[in-house]
């Protein structure tokens, strides 16, 4: 409980000093005192947020208040193996997402927009070639993979699963949407936080989040990459949303029968990615209880023989699988308060986040 108490402090100050730090950063950026690197503005913020901020703070500066080395921080926070098989499938994932992602955050613009909130349209660059491909690519996809994630899915997620499953997924999800400062990203970003969460939980890892994180984004980038370019996709993406624009009813019934098939992908898909996580559990625990038990009978056939004895009884494999598989279910423990001093910076945290993105409506509608 003690370890428990120290992981969900620490993991709350870090996450302040991180929203603090990128409030400030959003602040410079809005005032303009980042012209000053011309072109190179955006790609400075953007690694200063991500790699200084994100991945230096939820990695660095949390070991550093741990006191653990940078590997067991990473361990800590579910990075480990996974299959081949569950990477393709969380791909996939990804790209389901990412249309459900189009339809959520679509009927959530059309929802501000009913109430007086008028979006930032941000048109087509004229040109898009490959090399601000690969540089969006890197930037707004892989690097937001792999920061946010290790931030929201690695230290706030694991760090506030003593205050229950649940809690600690709709938390660490709401958290995510809030950090977007802005009221048109907030509502889908919740969303996919709270999936990518059930997500990390049910995997017992944080690398397929990561993995329909960047898939989600850099196909956002690819469909706007091929809109310029005059690409199949683009066209389609285009085509689509003509069609549904151009007649209410029709445009009504074609985004239903989409979000129901899309909605069955999903849930086929996270049941297959289930079925196989929990088969590799119990290979995991197969292979560690046959090392233990060679282990075991070696020893047991040392002593024998010191002691002239030829027969030794070694445990039921089976039954030492089942406990292994048991072992990797979290115990039941008493029930967790946090200090009162973390709560306060934990919702002082959700306060100014939430301040800042009701603004960004507001000035929306003003």
């Amino acid at each position: 409980m003690r370890e428990n108490s120290k992981n969900f402090n620490f993991a709350i100050l870090t996450y302040f000093i991180i929203v603090i730090m990128f409030v400030a950063l959003r602040m410079c950026s809005a005032f303009g005192f980042l012209d000053l690197f011309g072109d190179y503005s955006s790609v400075i913020f953007s690694l200063t947020v991500q790699v200084i901020l994100l991945f230096g703070g939820s990695v660095f500066l949390f070991s550093k208040f741990k006191k653990n080395k940078i590997v067991d921080t990473l361990n800590y926070y579910g990075c480990k193996k996974i299959s081949k098989q569950i990477i393709v499938l969380t791909i996939i994932l990804g790209i389901v997402v990412f249309m459900l992602n189009v339809f959520v955050s679509s009927t959530f613009n059309s929802v501000i927009g009913f109430l007086g909130y008028e979006h930032s349209m941000t048109p087509l660059p004229s040109s898009y070639g490959f090399d601000a491909l690969f540089v969006n690519l890197v930037f707004s996809a892989l690097l937001p993979g792999v920061c946010e994630e290790l931030v929201h899915r690695g230290m706030l997620l694991k760090s506030m699963k003593p205050l229950g499953m649940w809690k600690a997924i709709l938390l660490s999800g709401f958290l995510f949407g809030l950090l977007h400062m802005n009221i048109e990203q907030f509502f889908y970003a919740t969303i996919i936080g709270i999936f990518l969460g059930f997500l990390t939980v049910m995997t017992n890892s944080i690398y397929p989040a990561m993995i329909v994180h960047f898939t989600n984004n850099a196909l956002s980038i690819y469909v706007t990459f091929s809109r310029v370019n005059n690409l199949p996709v683009g066209n389609l993406y285009e085509s689509f949303f003509t069609v549904v624009s151009s007649n209410f009813f029709l445009g009504a019934v074609l985004c239903l029968i989409v979000i129901v098939l899309l909605g069955y992908s999903l849930y086929a898909l996270c049941k297959k990615i289930f079925r196989l996580q929990l088969r590799d559990n119990i290979q995991q625990a197969a292979e560690q209880v046959q090392k233990s038990l060679t282990k075991q009978a070696y020893f047991l056939d040392l002593q024998n023989l010191k002691n002239g004895e030829t027969n030794s009884t070694l445990p039921d494999p089976r039954l030492e699988i089942i406990k292994q598989l048991f072992a990797l279910q979290p115990t039941t423990q008493e029930k967790f308060v946090p200090k009162k001093s973390s709560s306060f910076i934990m919702w002082v945290t959700f306060a100014l986040m939430g301040i800042i993105t009701i603004f960004t409506f507001i000035w929306g509608v003003l």
